[in-house]
């Protein structure tokens, strides 16, 4: 009886099981998500979201290994994979911050090879924006970037991305020599970034072949060095470059490079020894890696990084010969860059930042601090311009000429007191940042590649520096200085008035048209139409509209002086 149940259970079955079993050879994989998921499937594991603001966030996903023990100043290593469900609700702590920047951020660690996924609501597949922070290599983080709304809202992903900083990103000690090359780590952890987008994204609903790597400062230089690096290539179709075309002409050589590093590493452990520390398996004469990688943390904190710092105090990517076989110069000059759609462009008063936080410092050392704007003693002295001056440009032009017939301190206003100030700004700006930028665009108009130049102009930019319960204490007005436009393309802070909301709009709309179609013009409607650069006449400017709007301008050349005879010491 029970065998006569079965067979006719098996008999009934038998046509049941004979469609799944069809079915299942004849399925396929599980299509990609066509909107953002509330849980992502990344290949080293799930990852849930936070809904806030309009899109869907993913924080603090690992791209990379943590840079400790063994892979220290080493390249970044495949990311563990992990069980259960990756939930975080903010950004992960910031990479060590290796200077005494004002802008350095709290709670850092170098268990930092993380990123942000933010992704907008809506049907995908999205175009991707992969964000690498400014602070100069040495400061900065993903947390600062955590409501990139003004961008994602106009149907994009953004990514942001954190990476080794200051001696832990770049030093290159010869004892670090890896496949013919040392140091450039904080760029290996961006590609390694580039990489997970490429693996990843689709899990997000992102379009892997739609890429976009922009930056502003630092991440503006990270930028030109990925178009410079072999490494890179493929890894992006597009780029954005914001204020980050100070550093073309002057990175160090692998030997210059691995001079300083071995100074930076020397003085500093003599420099722990005398202070008591312990631990330390080497001197400079027996340095090794392994002992490198070894050294307390104490040690890589308070006395490496330190001296890292004060030797070098605006670093850049080296050429190692690995990540950078050329500088990002020669390569340009070569033209051996990676050529994709451009953006790239500066803000009207860069160096304004700088002068800002001199003057900002002279008035914290004050007993007590002063808060008296009218008080103009803070101020840039006359005597230091020059030698300011001097400073920046290391000997590549004859200073007293160039103050004396190009930038007299008579042509900057009625106040003595401010004139040095507004001088200094002036100079340096055109010098380091407007004069690079448009270089670097004829070069790439010439190479036949889309270009596109910018110039952030609003003079009512909210500044970061000189601020204290909502009053301005400082001297001389900042106006549109180094990274105030971030503002305008991130939730930074309440913009203060429709002016402001208004420039945000318009710069959010150019940027993400140029993401997803390669021309800030295309999609979403633009108020006025940005001309392909063709000559320094076609520059847009960015500003509020009682400034000037936005609208293309002739000018730039000619009041950044880009043209005088001693710009030939320009990139």
């Amino acid at each position: 009886m029970k065998a006569k149940h079965l067979q006719h259970a098996t008999a009934v079955l038998a046509p049941s099981l004979a469609i799944l079993l069809a079915a299942c050879a004849n399925s396929e994989p599980p299509s990609e998500p066509t909107s953002a998921p509330v849980i992502a499937a990344t290949a080293n594991g799930e990852v849930g979201a936070v809904d806030r603001l309009g899109m869907r966030s993913y924080f603090a996903i690992p791209f990379a290994a943590p840079p400790v023990g063994d892979l220290r100043w080493a390249p970044p290593a495949p990311a563990p994979k992990w069980n259960g469900r990756l939930q975080k609700t903010a950004s992960a702590a910031p990479c060590l911050q290796t200077s005494n920047s004002p802008f350095r951020l709290p709670g850092d660690s170098e268990d930092c090879l993380y990123l942000d996924v933010h992704a907008p609501l809506g049907e995908g597949p999205f175009p991707v924006m992969v964000n690498f922070h400014g602070g100069n290599f040495v400061t900065g983080g993903t947390v600062q970037y955590a409501d990139p709304s003004p961008l994602v809202g106009k149907g994009v992903i953004v990514v942001n991305v954190g990476y080794r900083l200051g001696a832990m990103g770049f030093l290159a000690h010869p004892a670090l020599n890896q496949d013919g090359a040392a140091g450039n780590y904080g760029i290996m952890d961006q590609q390694a970034a580039l990489r997970w987008v490429q693996e990843n994204i689709v899990h997000f609903a992102g379009d892997r072949n739609n890429v976009t790597i922009f930056g502003e400062s630092a991440g503006g230089f990270s930028v030109m060095t990925h178009l410079a690096s072999p490494g890179s290539k493929g890894l992006f179709a597009k780029a954005i470059v914001q204020s980050g075309n100070y550093g073309n002409d002057r990175q160090l050589s692998a030997a210059q490079m691995g001079a300083v590093s071995t100074s930076i590493v020397d003085n500093a452990i003599k420099a722990a020894k005398a202070a008591g520390a312990t631990g330390i398996a080497c001197d400079a004469a027996n340095v090794t890696a392994a002992r490198l990688r070894s050294l307390p943390d104490a040690v890589v904190r308070n006395q490496l990084a330190g001296a890292l710092a004060a030797a070098l105090s605006n670093p850049v990517p080296s050429v190692d010969g690995k990540v950078l076989p050329k500088s990002v110069k020669a390569s340009f000059a070569a033209g051996e860059n990676t050529k994709v759609p451009l953006i790239d462009g500066t803000n009207q008063d860069e160096y304004a930042l700088y002068v800002a936080i001199g003057e900002a410092g002279r008035r914290d050392a004050a007993s007590p601090p002063n808060r008296d704007p009218a008080n103009t003693s803070f101020a840039l002295p006359a005597a230091a311009y020059a030698p300011t001056i001097a400073s920046l440009i290391g000997g590549a032009a004859n200073v007293d000429a160039l103050v004396a017939n190009f930038y007299p301190l008579s042509n900057y206003g009625a106040n003595p007191a401010l004139q040095p100030s507004l001088a200094v700004s002036t100079l340096a700006t055109d010098l380091g940042f407007s004069c690079p930028a448009l270089r670097t665009v004829q070069r790439v108009a010439a190479q036949g590649t889309p270009v596109w130049m910018y110039e952030f102009r609003d003079q009512t930019a909210i500044p970061s520096v000189g601020v204290e319960n909502g009053k301005y204490y400082l001297s001389f007005p900042q106006g549109a200085a180094h990274s105030y436009d971030l503002q305008y393309l991130y939730n930074l802070h309440p913009l203060a008035n429709d002016e402001q909301r208004q420039l945000q709009a318009a710069m959010s709309r150019y940027w993400t048209n140029f993401a997803r179609t390669g021309d800030p013009n295309k999609g979403s409607g633009v108020a006025t139409t940005w001309p392909a650069f063709t000559g320094p006449d076609k520059v847009l400017g960015l500003d509020v509209a009682s400034g000037g709007g936005v609208q293309p301008f002739a000018s730039f050349e000619t009041e950044h002086k880009c043209a005088a005879p001693w710009s030939v010491v320009i990139f």
